[in-house]
């Protein structure tokens, strides 16, 4: 409330009171939809409409457009002061920055800047935005996590570095037609009917990759029902493959592709049980590779699988690989899988990340075992049922 005072003070009430209802009525509507989001890849239509609304009706006009389809929600009531105390904050962050970069509260009659400095302006408000949203959300999750603030900041950036690069590109478009084209209000009707068939878009996809790994846990229950604790096992060791290769900065398809791998690798064993226990230990990743060779999405995964048995210093199988020519999937998969058997095995989380640290440059890539021992540090990795 102090801030909105200050905001108005010293920037002055909306110019276009018909832009703040019109912008009003499409950040609510963009509300109701939440964000969809494959992996790091999201698209928040309310987040781009807060950012175009700076330039349109300035800071307290943005304000109003952002705060108050939260105030109206259904949350509770802390959840509501949250969440509306965030988005002024991130609305006068995003503010500042855009008058710092030379930007003005835009009017129909006004002249209008290049559309090489409205793009500058925006990208300057949007970036702002983002970086309080980031400081924010890295201090909740510090408070939940208890790894230290800088790091966690570091992995928000990276994992929400998607979604502020479409915030640019969104509320910049908005602004286009709303202003210098001057279609004013009528700008939504291209803008939000748009933005909403992408983020349906991305709704199924993500609903079409649940059902994708949904797929996969009768293969894993089948196991489990053949070797109690496999379930268990896949689990710890798919939870802590996915933490390594998040905290590598690897692609969401890297880490989608190496989660999968750590799910199915002992799948093999249900095709190799009466073969003798030294058979199925070294034939089993050739074998789940043969149970699910007709399954297309899953080729990357099985060259994972197929690959983790291979030791960085070239002394593994099936191929005798060294280094970096090992597929990074399966270096991470071995880490991992070498971690998740020792904590199975009742050793310390902490121990095992010392096991596998005595393990690097010969069975382990280095990189990965730094990478499993930031994870353990900003505890991130699973805790086994032993």
């Amino acid at each position: 409330m102090v801030a909105t005072g200050v905001s108005a003070a010293l920037a002055g009430p909306p110019r276009e009171l018909s832009w703040v209802v019109a912008l009003l009525v499409v950040a609510s509507l963009a509300s109701i939809s939440k964000p969809q989001a494959v992996g790091p890849f999201q698209l928040s239509v309310a987040g781009m409409i807060h950012i175009a609304s700076i330039p349109l009706v300035g800071p307290v006009g943005a304000i109003v457009v952002a705060v108050l389809p939260v105030l109206l929600d259904r949350n509770n009531t802390v959840k509501r002061v949250f969440n509306a105390s965030q988005r002024v904050l991130l609305v006068i962050a995003g503010s500042a920055a855009y008058a710092a970069a030379g930007g003005w509260q835009l009017g129909m009659t006004d002249t209008m800047p290049t559309p090489q400095n409205l793009a500058l302006r925006v990208a300057v408000t949007a970036v702002a935005a983002s970086l309080i949203n980031a400081f924010l959300l890295a201090g909740v999750l510090q408070l939940s996590t208890n790894a230290p603030w800088r790091v966690v900041l570091v992995d928000v950036l990276k994992q929400t570095s998607s979604a502020y690069a479409l915030s640019i590109v969104g509320a910049y478009l908005l602004v286009v037609l709303w202003a210098p084209a001057g279609l004013g209000w009528v700008a939504a009707l291209f803008f939000l009917p748009s933005l909403l068939v992408i983020q349906w878009g991305l709704r199924q996809h993500a609903e079409e990759w649940a059902t994708r790994h949904d797929v996969l846990a009768p293969f894993v229950g089948a196991l489990e029902l053949r070797h109690p604790g496999a379930a268990e096992d896949a689990r710890v060791v798919a939870a802590a493959a996915g933490a390594i290769a998040t905290t590598m900065g690897l692609s969401a398809r890297v880490v989608d592709q190496v989660t999968a791998a750590a799910r199915l690798r002992d799948v093999g064993k249900l095709a190799l049980e009466d073969a003798p226990p030294a058979i199925r230990r070294r034939d089993h990743a050739d074998a789940s590779r043969r149970v699910f060779g007709s399954i297309a999405f899953l080729d990357e995964s099985m060259e994972i699988i197929t690959a983790h048995q291979e030791r960085y210093d070239g002394e593994g199988r099936p191929h005798g690989l060294i280094g970096r020519s090992i597929p990074v999937g399966a270096r991470v998969l071995a880490t991992a899988d070498a971690w998740g058997t020792c904590v199975l095995e009742g050793v310390s989380p902490e121990e095992a990340v010392t096991s596998c640290e005595h393990m690097a440059g010969h069975a382990l890539d280095p990189k990965c075992v730094v990478a499993l021992r930031r994870a353990l540090e900003r505890d991130q990795l699973p805790k086994a049922v032993v």
